[in-house]
């Protein structure tokens, strides 16, 4: 134990009572140093410099080492040391990027990196595991080896971190009677499988085994959904246990949830915990040390959600250097969480509750999403060598970012004539995503009638946004978020007439996630469509994953009326990563050389896009834009050097909370529903960007672009 008061006491104090002391209010009283006196000066007093907190000088070199968790603290070989943590996450980092981050973390002043594995990546196929590119598991850990760094593996099974379904492969929504995240035996056996999968990966990188694994976690927070019991979390300990883990693990919750601290052998820690709450952990944790798997560098965003009040408070630098400096003063270990937060490519980004989660994970983190250092990053690494006595490597140079030309869009197809030649499946009833066999992406439903299309059509649970047309034209949107109106819209269309209802996944609940809010995971139109109040039937269902784009793009000579790809080539003589500005656009994803970017909307707060410089290639390259609104005005993009941050356009329904409403689930304490046809799209392009510092929000109308203060 090391703390500001040890000086007062012998070295061969109790734990326990100093401990005591430290509660004591005769031992909180302030203590001078010895006051010196100036000629005809007053004598004055110097508050004691703060203490160095223990830190092994053990790294992990391919050596057997002995790691323990007693006595209130962490050991190593005999060592008595604290755990300074930072979050990183597979897939949300380019693979060429691990060693630079793991190289800034150690500059930082960390000895530990944590990192979530997601099993709906490395198992994106039933029963197929790929643990290659973004996956790659075993060389982030030697890469932390490497460079003399400990790790602590987080896989789950369900993980939250704000990913599609917080981890869970998307297919098992295809089994609504498997119950996700209980003691089913089915979920249970999926489970063990993947488990096994990861120890095959890392088992012999256990520090028992010499390599840096210190930790593994099982699985995160179950006790916020406030379970039953914990039968299911004792069935994962033997798990691990069972497939070879040896290390010690721990769980974490937001708060004491007893139904994650009833394992013998499992530290149950806390995320988000501050050093004046950390008494009773201590008292509850019996003879283990306090672990804060998540001290948070600020909070995630949603689209259409102002910066909430954990981002704001939890930004400054001042905040985050106070907690921590609480933590250390009490021997507490952390991980901040994130000290990279990086990007959701592709379709990964989940859901909190309805309120789909913006792509940039940037998280206010110490490294930006492009990979530079910040003066939260500068301000913890004066932090931890005062606290710890090191003099610190200094950290990687920082990448240059470049400055594409602007990139002008002089071809577009409709998106319907993307269309396979063929449907994926004709049936009287409509079916879920996952009864397509596809994970993500959109899918549409097309209904041909030869006499016209005329009377109110409605939409029966359409999950999530939803682009109706008619003969190629956009009629109507429906959206949970855009208020408590009904999903009817008046068509008036004479014969012949097609109607394409387009539905597009936003990403599946991510928190919270458990057996009483999997059936919200499912995407489509899950009930059909009605007529004047008579069911349609007789539809041709299409599947449109767009993983890479649409799979040949043919130029259209006619203006677009409905959903369209843009599509342009550029030159790079330099490659580099980039940003791009997207506010002359509404909605939709880009792809980039085939790479899935993310999504881009309006509604802020987010209007740009970051593009990894692993992505482009010297000489040629191609970017499609799928634009699901109008047209474009300006169908143009250009790049700044920084995210754009704007004043988000709030959506009516409020999506981050969710209670059974009618047939639908809404908002608590407001009104439900998931419809509502309109015109509401967001904010139009804004105004000029200026450089500083990064801003939750920006007044209406402007919008600051955030980058890293010169050094």
């Amino acid at each position: 134990m090391n703390c500001p008061l040890r000086w007062c006491f012998p070295k061969n104090l109790s734990l326990g009572l100093l401990l005591s002391c430290m509660t004591a209010p005769w031992a909180l009283a302030q203590t001078t140093a010895p006051q010196a006196a100036d000629t005809g000066a007053a004598q004055t007093a110097e508050v004691a410099a703060p203490a160095i907190v223990p830190l092994t000088t053990v790294v992990p070199d391919g050596k057997v080492h002995k790691f323990e968790a007693r006595d209130h603290q962490f050991w190593m070989d005999g060592q008595p040391t604290l755990l300074l943590a930072g979050e990183m996450h597979f897939g949300r980092v380019q693979p060429e990027d691990w060693e630079t981050r793991i190289k800034q973390a150690k500059a930082m002043g960390l000895n530990t990196l944590s990192f979530y594995l997601f099993w709906n990546l490395v198992e994106s196929k039933e029963g197929t595991f790929d643990f290659s590119g973004m996956n790659d598991v075993r060389r982030v850990l030697k890469l932390c080896q490497d460079n003399g760094m400990w790790a602590i593996l987080r896989p789950g099974p369900y993980c939250c971190a704000e990913v599609d379904y917080g981890g869970i492969p998307w297919w098992t929504v295809k089994y609504p009677d498997v119950k996700i995240r209980t003691n089913d035996p089915k979920y249970v056996e999926w489970s063990r499988k993947y488990i096994e999968q990861v120890y095959k990966q890392v088992g012999d990188l256990q520090v028992t085994k010499g390599g840096p694994l210190i930790m593994v976690a099982i699985e995160n927070e179950y006790g916020n959904g406030r379970p039953a019991n914990n039968d299911y979390m004792v069935s994962l300990q033997k798990i691990f246990q069972d497939v070879g883990f040896d290390v010690p693990m721990f769980t974490c919750d937001p708060g004491a949830e007893p139904q994650s601290r009833l394992m013998p052998g499992v530290m149950a820690q806390q995320n988000g915990l501050s050093g004046r709450a950390g008494a009773q952990l201590l008292n509850d944790l019996g003879d283990f040390p306090v672990y804060v798997p998540e001290v948070y560098t600020a909070w995630f965003l949603g689209w259409g959600q102002a910066p909430v009040g954990e981002y704001v408070s939890r930004s400054p630098v001042n905040s985050i250097v106070s907690r921590l400096n609480t933590l250390l003063d009490n021997d507490y270990s952390f991980c901040l969480y994130m000290f990279f937060g990086g990007t959701n490519y592709g379709y990964n980004d989940g859901a909190v509750e309805y309120q789909p989660l913006v792509t940039s994970y940037q998280y206010d983190a110490p490294i930006d999403e492009a990979g530079r250092t910040t003066e939260k990053f500068r301000a913890i690494r004066d932090l931890l060598s005062t606290r710890t006595n090191r003099k610190l490597p200094e950290p990687p140079a920082d990448p240059v970012l470049i400055n594409l030309p602007t990139l002008k869009f002089t071809e577009q197809e409709p998106l319907l004539s993307t269309l396979p030649a063929q449907p994926t499946k004709v049936a009287d009833k409509t079916v879920s995503m996952e009864d397509l066999d596809q994970a993500f992406g959109f899918i549409d439903y097309r209904k041909k009638f030869d006499n016209g299309l005329k009377g109110a059509l409605e939409l029966k649970n359409a999950s999530d946004y939803t682009i109706v047309m008619v003969n190629g034209k956009t009629v109507g949107e429906a959206y949970r978020g855009l208020g408590p109106d009904t999903s009817k819209i008046t068509v008036n269309q004479d014969g012949p007439a097609t109607l394409d209802i387009l539905v597009y996944n936003l990403g599946r609940v991510s928190v919270i996630t458990n057996a009483a809010s999997q059936d919200r995971a499912r995407k489509g139109l899950l009930g059909g469509a009605t007529l004047d109040g008579q069911d349609l039937t007789g539809w041709e269902m299409y599947s449109l994953p767009y993983e890479s784009g649409p799979d040949k793009f043919k130029a259209s000579t006619s203006p677009a009326n409905g959903p369209a790809f843009y599509h342009a080539k550029f030159t790079v003589n330099q490659v580099g990563g980039t940003f791009l500005d997207m506010r002359n656009w509404s909605f939709g994803v880009v792809w980039v050389n085939g790479h899935n970017l993310g999504r881009f909307w309006d509604r802020g707060p987010v209007r740009s896009l970051f593009l990894p410089g692993e992505w482009l290639k010297q000489g040629e390259n191609d970017i499609t834009v799928l634009e699901l609104h109008n047209a474009p005005q300006t169908p143009e993009i250009t790049c700044v050097n920084g995210n754009i941050m704007v004043n988000p356009v709030v959506f009516p329904v409020r999506l981050n909370v969710g209670a059974p409403i009618g047939g639908f689930r809404g908002g608590r304490g407001g009104p439900g529903g998931f419809g509502g046809f309109g015109p509401s799209r967001g904010a139009g392009p804004g105004g000029p960007a200026t450089t500083g510092n990064a801003a939750p929000a920006a007044p209406t109308g402007s919008a600051t672009i955030t980058t890293p203060p010169p050094q």
